[in-house]
């Protein structure tokens, strides 16, 4: 069993690192915990823990299902209207399944991002119904 702290930009990680605690589903931090064939993020020394004895004692608690915050959504669209239509420019073209499959990655990635964002702002300083206004 390893433990180590995540290099920005380290290999494999740089292509297939999780976004999201193994533990609490949070935004990582940067810690890895590798057992056998599997790596488990963690935002924190404390939650990395308690994944390693999850793991160890065969005790994992079962991780819910997200839900899709449609106000998040409607944000991170709006938020990628530049960038899509950058690409769309740059592929001669405003229809995505005829761009180049790197361009339709990087728009997913931006929106994904952006929607993380919001939702990551959204649990951190709650909501209010009147933030839609």
């Amino acid at each position: 069993m390893t433990t180590l702290m995540m290099k920005f930009r380290s290999s494999p990680f740089l292509e297939h690192r999780p976004s999201l605690c193994s533990y609490c589903l949070k935004p990582v931090g940067g810690l890895l915990f590798h057992h056998k064939d599997r790596w488990y993020a963690a935002c924190s020394k404390e939650h990395l823990l308690k994944i390693k004895k999850q793991i160890i004692t065969g005790k994992r608690n079962t991780l819910k299902a997200p839900m899709i915050n449609n106000s998040a959504v409607i944000d991170a669209v709006s938020s990628c209207k530049d960038i899509y239509t950058k690409l769309a420019k740059e592929n001669k073209s405003y229809v995505i399944h005829e761009w180049k499959k790197d361009d339709r990655v990087r728009l997913f990635h931006q929106a994904i991002k952006e929607y993380l964002v919001v939702c990551t702002e959204q649990a951190d300083q709650g909501f209010s119904l009147e933030d839609d206004g």
